[in-house]
């Protein structure tokens, strides 16, 4: 459609012609798919945008003004940009975990994610070191000592044997007879 024509169609609207309406939305309707298809990614509800687009259109033409010398065109191409780009914004996070990945599959977006955290490994290596701290003044001073570096304070046997001076294999045979005491006098099963 040339822009007199447009022009027409456009006064026509504002004077609220449905004839002129009917023409304007089916003559822009490539316009709004193609929006729609850029923005939006609901296939299955095309046509409630297609009638979101027609009334965006229909609200173009009541504030379009003819004195800026702007073709109606190039006014509803932006009108509608920002429109289905807002609606879009909206959308972008509203998907569930709980919802297939894709069409036919039947494991969850929430399967697909990895296991950042061992609740359970992590509840049982704390109920270890709570019980570690109950029976670690049972210990001799040493075997106590080289327990609470390494399990409490985190620190590697190379790390411990570097700041005293001694081979790390021996705090390994250290810590290995202390973890056969605690297991034996006491019963536990401590992870190592």
């Amino acid at each position: 459609m040339d822009n007199n024509e447009m022009i027409l169609l456009v006064r026509g609207a504002r004077a609220r012609d449905t004839e002129c309406q009917l023409a304007l939305i089916e003559g822009f309707r490539p316009l709004m798919l193609a929006m729609i298809r850029r923005y939006i990614y609901e296939v299955d509800a095309v046509d409630d945008y297609l009638s979101e687009g027609a009334i965006v259109l229909l609200n173009a033409v009541q504030t379009f003004n003819e004195d800026l010398g702007v073709p109606f065109s190039g006014y509803l191409k932006k009108e509608l940009f920002y429109y289905f780009v807002n609606v879009a914004k909206l959308h972008q996070n509203l998907y569930s975990l709980d919802s297939g990945s894709s069409e036919g599959e039947s494991f969850s977006l929430l399967d697909t994610l990895a296991d950042a955290a061992d609740i359970e490994g992590d509840y049982i290596k704390a109920s270890d070191l709570s019980a570690l701290q109950v029976y670690l003044p049972r210990l001799r001073e040493r075997q106590r000592w080289i327990i609470e570096e390494h399990y409490f304070k985190r620190r590697s046997f190379r790390e411990i044997a570097d700041s005293i001076g001694v081979s790390a294999n021996s705090l390994v045979k250290l810590h290995r007879r202390a973890i056969a005491d605690l297991r034996t006098y006491f019963g536990m099963e401590l992870a190592n």
